[in-house]
C-alpha cells in the first residue's frame, strides 16, 4: 500500500504535516530502531517515516489513537464500501426508519426551516438543542438515539442525527468479533467531519445567523450515510502485514508511556510535538471520542462537551516546564534520540534557551536546532486572524 493520508480529513490542532518530511528527515539520521510518536495526533510524522522503521504511535485521544491502529497496526486492509454498505445496510435502515417514524414531526420542523432558509427558525432549534443536551446526564437516554439527544439541532441536523444513531446501531449489530469494526468507526467520524456545523473542529456549533446561513445550510443538507460510504475510498492501511505487525499504538499520558518504556530500551528514536498553547486540544474533538465510546455522556454548556475530557500538562502555564523536562529526562533514560518540535512563542516562556538547557543537561550537550517557518491555525481565529506566521524549531539531542 502507498503512504496514508488523513484519514478522518479533518482540520486537527497542532498538526505538524508540514513539518513530517523534515521530521522524517532527521528520524533517518537518527540511531536505529522504532520511532515513537508521543502526540500522534493525525499520524502524519508516522506516515513520512513508514515504512523505513516500525512506527509506535500514542495519543491521549481515543480518536486518534484508533487512526494509528487502524492505519498501523491493523491485521488487515481498510474495507471497501460496497463491503460497509452489505454488512451494515439492513440494521442500519431498520433502525434509522424507526428513529424517523418516532421523529417525523421535528424532522418535518428541520425541513420547513430549511426550505425557507429561516435563520429565525433554524436559531430556535439551536438553542432549544443546546437548552435540551444541557438537561442530560450521564448514561441517560433512549438507546442508540445518543446524537438526537445531545447533538441534533446544533453540531448536525436531527436527520442527520438519525443517520448518526442508525449508523453506530448498525456497527453494534454486526455478527461475532469484526476486525474490521474499528475501520468502520473511522470512516463514521470522517462523515461527521464532512457534515458538521463547524468551522472545521468541535470546540463549538455555527449558530445560524446571516453571515453563516450558507455555510449552515450546506452542512445541513449532507447525507451522513452517504459520506460516510465515500470515506472508504479514502481509508488505507499503510505498509504489508508483516510491517503493520512490529507496530504499536498507545493511548496513554506521555511521560508515564516513556516511564514504562524504559526498562525495554526498544525505542531509537521518539518524536515529541507537545501542546503549546493554553488551549486543552480536546475540547476541539469530543464528538469524535463520543462516536466511537457512545457512552451516552452528560453534554455541557455551549460547547456540549463530554465530562472528564483528557487534560494536558503542557497547557497550563505553571506546569508546562516540568512536563516538558520531564518529557527530556526520560528520553534520555530511554537511551533513544530525540527531536522535539516548540515554536518560539509558545506557552513556555524563552522555549529556545530553556529546552536547549533541558537537553544539555539531561542529553550531555546542547541540541541541534533547526527553525521552520510556517502560518499557523489558530482553529477559527476566536483570539485574532485565522492563521498567523510562527517560528518552529526543532529540537534534535542525540543519544
Amino acid at each position: 500500500m502507498s503512504r496514508g493520508k488523513n484519514v478522518l480529513a479533518v482540520s486537527y490542532m497542532g498538526t505538524k504535516r508540514h513539518l513530517a518530511p523534515v521530521v522524517a528527515d532527521l528520524v533517518d539520521d537518527s540511531q536505529s530502531g522504532p520511532l515513537l510518536d508521543l502526540f500522534s495526533g493525525m499520524c502524519s510524522v508516522g506516515q513520512a517515516v513508514a515504512p523505513a522503521r516500525q512506527v509506535w504511535s500514542n495519543d491521549l485521544q481515543r480518536f486518534a489513537y484508533l487512526v494509528a491502529t487502524c492505519q498501523f497496526c491493523g491485521r488487515s486492509d481498510a474495507p471497501d464500501r460496497k463491503w460497509a454498505e452489505d454488512q451494515l445496510v439492513t440494521h442500519y435502515s431498520l433502525h434509522k426508519q424507526r428513529l424517523a417514524t418516532a421523529l417525523s414531526r421535528e424532522i418535518d420542523v428541520e425541513l420547513e426551516a430549511l426550505s425557507e432558509q429561516s435563520i429565525e427558525r433554524l436559531s430556535k432549534l439551536f438553542e432549544d438543542g443546546i437548552f435540551q443536551a444541557n438537561r442530560i446526564s450521564h448514561g441517560e437516554g433512549s438507546r442508540h438515539q445518543l446524537f438526537i439527544d445531545r447533538y441534533s439541532g446544533t453540531y448536525f441536523g436531527i436527520s442527520q442525527s438519525v443517520e448518526i444513531d442508525a449508523i453506530r446501531y448498525a456497527i453494534d449489530h454486526l455478527d461475532g468479533e469484526c476486525a474490521e469494526k474499528d475501520w468502520l468507526l473511522v470512516a463514521l467520524c470522517s462523515a461527521m467531519a464532512r457534515c458538521a456545523n463547524t468551522t472545521g473542529h468541535f470546540a463549538q456549533a455555527l449558530n445560524p445567523k446571516q453571515s453563516n446561513i450558507g455555510k449552515v445550510l450546506g452542512q445541513r443538507m449532507r447525507s451522513v450515510w452517504d459520506e460516510f460510504l465515500s470515506a472508504f475510498d479514502r481509508l488505507e492501511a499503510i505498509g504489508e502485514p508483516d510491517w503493520r505487525a512490529g507496530n504499536r499504538a498507545f493511548q496513554t499520558e506521555a511521560a508515564s508511556l516513556l516511564a514504562e518504556l524504559i526498562p525495554h530500551a526498544e525505542v531509537g528514536v521518539v518524536y515529541a510535538d507537545p501542546p503549546y498553547t493554553a488551549d486543552q486540544y480536546s475540547r476541539y474533538y469530543h464528538l469524535y471520542e463520543t462516536a466511537i465510546l457512545y457512552d451516552y455522556p452528560a453534554a455541557r454548556g455551549r460547547g456540549l462537551y463530554r465530562d472528564n475530557r483528557p487534560v494536558s500538562q503542557f497547557s497550563h502555564a505553571s506546569k508546562v516546564r516540568a512536563s516538558i523536562e520531564q518529557l527530556i529526562a526520560r528520553t534520555s533514560r530511554l537511551k533513544a534520540d530525540l527531536i522535539l518540535s516548540y515554536p518560539a512563542d509558545g506557552l513556555l516562556p524563552s522555549s529556545r534557551s530553556q529546552i536547549g538547557e533541558m537537553i544539555k543537561e539531561h542529553f550531555g550537550r546542547p541540541p541541534e536546532v533547526f527553525p521552520i517557518f510556517h502560518n499557523h491555525s489558530t482553529m477559527g481565529a476566536s483570539k485574532g486572524d485565522a492563521k498567523r506566521q510562527v517560528t518552529e524549531l526543532l529540537y534534535r539531542a542525540r543519544s
